[in-house]
């Protein structure tokens, strides 16, 4: 079972109003043990915070496993639970597809990375691309106390923006357009959120791994 979220856009009345029909899927797994793969990636911080830094990608998690994004592919590590949320993303993004009757992808490559936030930090407004071959992205919840996911509708940003507020869940795991804005609200929680975020992309990048 999925929940499917969509922005969607009234018809227009003329040639240059604008429109839009962006979708979000939200899922919970029930395969991967949460509790070993928190241990696991906590166990990784330290060897991930050693690698240079590569930029926040707009987060402003500036000196985190996240300012290492770009050096480094989570679902590269050998870890059992880490192969079965490989094999989970597969299957709810081939549900998502059927559900939208897009056709099957011949190919599809993963690309991932922890974010580890303490007391009192935040995710800024930021998305994960926006070019031609921009797919989709995701996340999933391994570890959060109180806290949300906002999405904003891409077209919608700066006067009374339209949001979606997801509530933040252990073992869930979301899909969304890879160019739809998003943040977290302040963690005030007094140990980690961890949560996994990743890229699905239909070509093949210097990280990716496929995975169809």
């Amino acid at each position: 079972m999925f929940d499917i979220i969509n922005f969607k856009s009234k018809p227009k009345n003329n040639p240059f109003a604008p429109e839009w029909n962006n979708f979000i899927v939200e899922t919970i797994v029930d395969e991967v043990d949460i509790l070993k793969l928190c241990n696991f990636l906590k166990r990784k911080e330290k060897e991930i915070l050693k690698l240079k830094k590569s930029g926040d990608g707009y987060t402003g998690l500036k000196n985190h496993t996240t300012s290492r994004f770009k050096n480094y592919n989570l679902f590269k590590y050998k870890n059992i639970e880490l192969q079965k949320l490989k094999k989970t993303i597969v299957k709810l993004h081939n549900a998502f597809l059927k559900k939208l009757n897009i056709n099957p992808v011949k190919s599809l490559y993963l690309d991932g990375w922890v974010n580890i936030m303490k007391k009192n930090e935040f995710i800024k407004p930021h998305a994960h691309g926006w070019n031609p071959d921009t797919y989709l992205g995701g996340h999933f919840c391994v570890k959060c106390n109180n806290t949300s996911t906002y999405y904003i509708n891409p077209i919608n940003q700066l006067c009374n923006p339209e949001t979606y507020s997801s509530k933040n869940k252990v073992g869930k795991l979301t899909l969304f357009q890879n160019f739809i804005p998003h943040y977290t609200d302040k963690h005030k929680g007094n140990s980690e959120r961890i949560t996994i975020a990743f890229d699905l992309s239909l070509i093949k990048k210097e990280k990716n791994i496929k995975i169809i």
